[in-house]
């Protein structure tokens, strides 16, 4: 694989990477784009190829590029860090499941249905997310007809995301770290994004696509429409 090219971000929501080749003009640039394009279609992260399909090839005078209509091929290609999806507290939130029986997509005949490039079929469903510190009654049987009533998160029970593990206060709190801090490694976190890694393929398309080409990669920018108003 083609090794990544020196980035310049000249926008702060880039739609487009793009090269700047001076003399580059006519076919010769439409087909280095076109071969960026399908390089980046291979190796691109792919669910349903809905996002690789969107990419497309920008080429002109004196530059290549591939440009993208889904905002998250952004992320995708720059990778986030992780953090808690706080705003998801109280909302319905759409989630796609696997459905390999086709059991979910039976028992909802309405719902919306679709296929993974790994051949998966999945069905989408809808989850209510608790509000913050929203609790529940929950009863449990003792004996004789009895029961014990206790106050739990409205998640409860097996929500993925409690905070399970703090930092000890002190003399005994990593260094570094604060007493009562969510402690490194914790999974207990709800609703907590893992980030993405960086995956660079845009990048190292572009770049593969001017070597291929006998073009000598120097660098390439992360720009929007109105890029050409830089130059």
């Amino acid at each position: 694989m083609a090794i990544e090219t020196f980035e310049m971000k000249i926008s702060e929501r880039p739609d487009r990477l793009i090269m700047v080749v001076a003399g580059l003009k006519g076919p010769r640039a439409r087909n280095i784009a076109n071969d960026a394009v399908r390089q980046a279609r291979k190796i691109m992260p792919k669910l349903t190829g809905y996002s690789a399909s969107r990419i497309y090839p920008l080429y002109g005078a004196g530059y290549f590029g591939i440009g993208f209509l889904d905002s998250y091929v952004w992320f995708q290609e720059n990778g986030i860090r992780p953090f808690t999806m706080s705003s998801l507290a109280g909302k319905t939130i759409p989630m796609w499941v696997d459905d390999p029986t086709g059991e979910l997509a039976s028992k909802n005949p309405k719902a919306r249905t679709r296929v993974t490039m790994s051949g998966k079929p999945q069905v989408l469903i809808f989850r209510r997310a608790a509000k913050l510190g929203q609790r529940k009654a929950v009863r449990t049987k003792i004996a004789n007809g009895l029961y014990h009533q206790t106050s739990v998160a409205m998640s409860y029970p097996g929500a993925p995301g409690r905070i399970g593990t703090r930092q000890a206060g002190q003399p005994w709190t990593s260094p570094g770290r604060t007493g009562g801090q969510i402690a490194s490694g914790n999974i207990g976190v709800r609703w907590l994004h893992p980030g993405l890694a960086p995956r660079q393929f845009l990048n190292q398309s572009v770049t593969l696509a001017a070597q291929r080409a006998g073009i000598v990669p120097t660098r390439v920018y992360a720009a929007d429409r109105s890029w050409r108003q830089r130059f």
